[in-house]
């Protein structure tokens, strides 16, 4: 029996299947009914809200608003692009134009942010006793992960202690 001795039951079998399916609404009680339309969008506004983005509020949000200036500003300088007076959005389009006028020296930033980004990361392993060598920023960032996970795992009180790790007193 070979593999397309299959397709038509399975077929009718899906179809069947779909007929069902899209029967049983029609079968629901006329008494439930749908919510406003009002409603459906305020809920899914809602959502998209808690989901997106931007659902964060408060500090964390107004410090990463401000990073992301930071960094803009950081690139529009290395470009000789003015900051004053410029909004986060502006700063991205002159950015946008900058790297498709010269690709290079786009590239040539990349690259020295990734440099500065793995020292970060060097000196923030260096500190969590980490060894350093040899490893990639993605590698040195998953291993900080680790150590600071397990060091606040530790730090709860009722946690099962770590395996090697020394019991406090």
């Amino acid at each position: 029996m070979n593999k397309h001795d299959f397709r038509k039951p399975l077929i009718a079998i899906g179809t069947a299947a779909a007929l069902l399916l899209s029967a049983v609404p029609a079968m629901a009680e006329p008494s439930v009914s749908t919510p406003p339309s009002d409603q459906l969008e305020a809920q899914h506004e809602q959502e998209r809200g808690h989901w997106g983005r931007d659902h964060h509020d408060g500090k964390n949000s107004e410090e990463r608003k401000a990073r992301k200036l930071k960094h803009l500003q950081e690139a529009a300088g290395y470009f000789g692009i003015s900051t004053e007076g410029k909004s986060a959005e502006q700063l991205i389009k002159e950015l946008k134009a900058a790297r498709e006028a010269d690709p290079a020296k786009w590239e040539k930033f990349k690259g020295e942010m990734k440099a500065k980004r793995l020292a970060r990361l060097q000196e923030k392993a260096s500190a969590l006793g980490i060894k350093t060598e040899g490893k990639s920023a993605k590698q040195l960032r998953e291993e900080i992960c680790k150590k600071r996970g397990m060091k606040d795992e530790q730090d709860k009180p009722n946690a099962e202690p770590q395996p090697g790790a020394k019991a406090k007193t």
